[in-house]
C-alpha cells in the first residue's frame, strides 16, 4: 500500500501525527499545507543533487504532470506561486536545524513548530 493519499502527497498517517500534536489548530493547519508542499517538493524530478528544493521549471513541469490541474493555467499560477512562498519557509526551517532543505521531515517540522511555540 501506498505512504500517499489518492488525492495528494500525505499520507493518512502524517495528518494523524500532525493533528496529534498539542499545536494550536491554525499551527496544525500551516504544518499540513508546508508538509503537503514539503512531499510534493520530494515527488518532484529531477531532484536537484545539492540538497536544494526544486526550482521553477522541475515544479511546473510536476504541476503539468498532475491530471487532475493540468489543464487549469490560473490554479497552475497559483500552485506555483503557494510552491514559492512554501519553499521559502521550508528554507529557512532548514537553515535553522542545519540540514538540507530536500531533506526535511515532517517530524522536523513538527518540532520546531513545537519549539518556536513554547519560547
Amino acid at each position: 500500500m501506498s505512504d500517499r493519499g489518492q488525492d495528494g502527497p500525505l499520507s493518512e498517517e502524517t495528518v494523524r501525527r500532525i493533528d496529534a500534536s498539542p499545536l494550536p489548530q491554525r499551527d496544525r493547519h500551516h504544518l499540513r499545507l508546508l508538509a503537503h508542499c514539503l512531499a510534493s517538493f520530494q515527488a518532484m524530478e529531477p531532484l536537484p543533487t545539492n540538497g536544494d528544493l526544486p526550482k521553477e521549471q522541475a515544479r511546473r513541469q510536476w504541476c503539468l504532470s498532475k491530471q487532475l490541474i493540468a489543464d487549469d493555467p490560473h490554479f497552475i499560477a497559483l500552485m506555483l506561486e503557494q510552491l514559492d512562498v512554501a519553499a521559502l519557509q521550508l528554507e529557512s526551517i532548514a537553515k535553522t536545524i542545519n540540514t538540507p532543505p530536500i531533506n526535511l521531515t515532517v517530524d522536523d517540522l513538527i518540532a520546531l513548530a513545537q519549539r518556536e511555540r513554547n519560547n
